[in-house]
């Protein structure tokens, strides 16, 4: 009887363990009602339409971090909200899109390079190390406009040398 009875409880245990872990609760994922709450809040200050502001919201997987982007882009530049917006909700760093194209705007401020370095700065694949070689050849090299800067930059990325040598 004894032995019948350590197999009936060795059973009822295996039974009841997957069981157990059913009924563990599992936090949700890191973004609460109140991050889309301030999301939308944010972007609404800034001037993005409700339907706009609900869909990116909604669709962020930070969205304080997107619209912390948007609303540093729109408050240090002249980019439109809109156009915040838009490169913001399409990078992986919205931070570092936001820093970089505040750097590249303070040093070389104009409209035209506001709107160039938000989609150079878009198209980056380390934002912060462009904004650093544009900001770095047009203040150092004085033949080098803003606009030729960018340029030299994005396409030093595309073919770096260390991978694809000249020789």
């Amino acid at each position: 009887m004894n032995s019948y009875f350590k197999k009936t409880i060795r059973l009822t245990a295996l039974a009841s363990f997957p069981a157990f872990l059913l009924t563990i609760a599992i936090p949700p994922h890191s973004a609460g009602a109140s991050n889309f709450a301030g999301c939308a809040s944010s972007l609404l200050n800034s001037g993005i339409s409700e339907d706009d502001a609900s869909a990116a919201c909604a669709d962020a997987l930070e969205p304080t971090t997107l619209s912390a982007c948007v609303r540093k882009i729109q408050g240090q530049t002249l980019v439109t909200s809109q156009d915040a917006l838009s490169a913001c909700y399409r990078v992986r760093r919205p931070q570092e899109l936001a820093s970089c194209v505040v750097k590249i705007d303070t040093n070389l401020a104009s409209e035209e390079m506001a709107n160039l370095a938000l989609d150079n700065c878009r198209r980056s694949l380390l934002p912060k190390r462009f904004a650093d070689c544009v900001v770095g050849l047009n203040n150092t090299i004085s033949e080098v406009s803003g606009t030729e800067a960018i340029e030299t930059c994005i396409s030093a990325e595309d073919f770096p040398r260390e991978l694809f040598p000249t020789n």
